[in-house]
């Protein structure tokens, strides 16, 4: 059976079931209409006119690959690159770039897919667009990108074309190809480049460095994501990844041979060096694009990336903008429902369109044109229309201290407040699909004839019925420590850093949510940066980069540490029934502010 799911997530999910079905449809292999064979690679100048057909091929373990070929038209039959194309977590390949159905819009509607339609039509690119293992037309259980199946996948896709793309540009032996997706899209990009080192550009938007850290950071599962992906994955997940996800929804825990297993299918183990298999970090140049809002594959992801493409001698770009994996209960909703990257980009005094940047970078790279210089990092501002452009990500660079301040952990007092504060019809109304017993503790509880901790074994069913706005509610609930009020305009633009002391509560079991808030000179109440926050475990001193931020702030703004005992993004029992025992927290946090005047 799949976990339970939460309701705020359930729209979603909704969402995501219908669109697999309808991509449930069988389409036949044109094979017999693929480019006349050209062994070795070599170009013939044979001219061709605009087409597109559907292609399979049998990958190395006799499963199918799928995918789509669009050929450019080229009458004077010149050399011309490829562009490598896929698509986000359980959906699948673009079919038909020039006239897609309503279906085929939505499933592209985003700027990776603008890219790869442009390279297409106005640049006159190969292109392929490929259906990721388990995904559409492609057979296999889903490894969330395994080098040696995955990649090896996608490594005999490039030797298809190399053998049957008659005008395909090379370098030498080395064929000329660029890539471009967005989440699992860009996941194919950072880890199979690193692979198969025939990529020679690389655009990847909100993906990850490190599984681990995406989706147990501090080994603390984001349920809220993984029971998503679950669904997503329309039961063809390897058993080991079900089987983890259930572990995580009900105990709270990831096996750590798995959580190994997904360090090894990420960027970070190919840029630290010391893999088994030797493998080494991607020669492509890149460009990432991440969102600062994004709550799967938050901003240290790509500033991780970032960093490692650079530190190998790669040249690499960043642009932080706000959108990515949005959840549509709990966030304002981008360009796509829960995923999707803003289309406008601003640094500095210079404006992007976001698939303009892309593809400009791509064809710089593929063709050896000159481009616009482009910013190394450049942090984004929708709403204010302004950005910044540095150098480097900071950290830091604020230091500021806050005394001793008391925090309840666990998610039990909060809901026992919250149901309080409601009219007891109204709670059990919400709450009709509860066992019998359950609905009888309860009662007992609101009515203070029984102990609140008596809930403890209903919360997992307690939680999963709650509405999005009582659990907004919930959220409501962090504590905000100010820091430090500012006394100029500017940006929080980099990653905090966190040294903390927790003591009391409930000692090592202690399970602690952190972020930053702005408290608005303007008035009103405190607010959430970026949404993010990111979970601490245990008593003593802790270290901790934060999650990076991007918001502007105002003179007299106050920026505050927020601590939470209990956050939707992660619901396992064990998080929310952990007992009602105050701690106490203090320390110091180093802000990365960049005043309006420079840094």
């Amino acid at each position: 059976m799949l976990p339970s799911f939460r309701p705020l997530t359930q729209f979603a999910i909704f969402l995501l079931a219908a669109t697999l079905t309808a991509c449930g449809g069988s389409s036949s292999s044109s094979s017999g209409n693929s480019p006349s064979g050209n062994p070795g690679g070599g170009n013939t100048g044979q001219a061709e006119s605009k087409s597109h057909f559907d292609q399979t091929l049998t990958g190395f373990d006799d499963e199918t690959v799928a995918f789509t070929v669009y050929v450019p038209e080229n009458p004077q039959g010149k050399r011309v690159p490829l562009i490598l194309h896929s698509h986000g977590f359980g959906l699948s390949r673009a079919k038909n770039f020039e006239a897609p159905d309503p279906l085929e819009s939505f499933l592209t509607n985003d700027v990776s897919g603008d890219v790869a339609r442009r390279a297409w039509l106005e640049k006159g690119f190969y292109v392929i667009s490929f259906d990721q293992r388990g995904f559409g037309e492609t057979t296999g259980n889903i490894t969330v990108m395994d080098p040696d199946v995955d990649c090896r996948n996608v490594s005999q896709i490039i030797d298809w074309a190399e053998e049957n793309l008659v005008n395909l540009s090379f370098e030498g032996d080395d064929p000329m190809i660029g890539s471009v997706g967005l989440s699992y899209g860009g996941g194919f990009q950072t880890v199979c480049s690193s692979v198969d080192k025939r990529f020679d550009a690389i655009v990847p938007l909100a993906t990850w460095s490190n599984l681990p850290y995406s989706l147990y950071a501090n080994s603390t599962p984001k349920n809220i994501w993984l029971d998503i992906l679950s669904v997503a994955s329309m039961g063809k997940l390897e058993p080991y990844l079900f089987e983890a996800i259930i572990a995580a929804t009900t105990t709270g825990e990831i096996a750590p041979e798995t959580v190994a297993r997904l360090g090894s299918y990420s960027p970070r183990s190919f840029c630290q060096g010391g893999r088994s298999d030797g493998r080494t970090l991607s020669t492509a140049d890149a460009l990432f694009i991440q969102g600062s809002n994004d709550v799967l594959f938050n901003m240290n992801e790509a500033v991780e990336n970032y960093e490692c493409w650079k530190g190998q001698g790669n040249e690499a770009h960043l642009f932080i903008q706000r959108d990515g994996h949005i959840l549509p209960a709990l966030q304002e909703a981008g360009r796509q429902i829960l995923f999707g990257t803003e289309g406008t980009l601003y640094c500095d005094d210079q404006t992007y369109a976001t698939d303009d940047l892309a593809l400009n970078f791509l064809v710089s790279k593929l063709q050896g044109t000159s481009a616009a210089a482009i910013p190394d990092v450049c942090f984004s501002l929708t709403e204010q229309q302004s950005g910044v452009t540095v150098s480097d990500v900071k950290r830091g660079g604020s230091l500021n201290n806050f005394g001793e301040t008391q925090i309840i952990p666990g998610g039990l007092s909060n809901i026992v407040d919250l149901f309080i504060s409601l009219p007891l019809p109204t709670v059990l109304a919400t709450l009709t699909s509860l066992p019998l017993e359950a609905i009888s503790t309860l009662t007992a509880v609101l009515t203070a004839s029984a102990d609140p901790t008596s809930l403890v074994n209903y919360l997992d069913d307690i939680v999963n019925l709650l509405p999005s706005e009582l659990l907004s509610q919930l959220v409501a609930k962090g504590t905000f420590i100010p820091l430090q009020t500012m006394t100029e305009d500017g940006v929080l633009a980099g990653i905090p850093l966190a040294m903390l002391n927790v003591s009391g509560g409930n000692g090592d079991g202690n399970l602690l949510y952190i972020g930053l808030g702005k408290l608005p000179t303007a008035g009103g109440d405190f607010t959430l940066i970026n949404d993010q926050v990111l979970p601490i475990r245990g008593s003593g001193l802790v270290a901790q980069e934060m999650i990076g931020v991007s918001d502007a702030v105002a003179a007299g703004d106050t920026i505050g540490l927020m601590v939470y005992g209990f956050h939707p993004y992660f619901t396992h029992v064990a998080s929310i029934a952990q007992p009602p025992l105050p701690a106490v927290i203090s320390g110091t946090v180093d802000l990365p502010f960049i005043p309006a005047n420079g840094e």
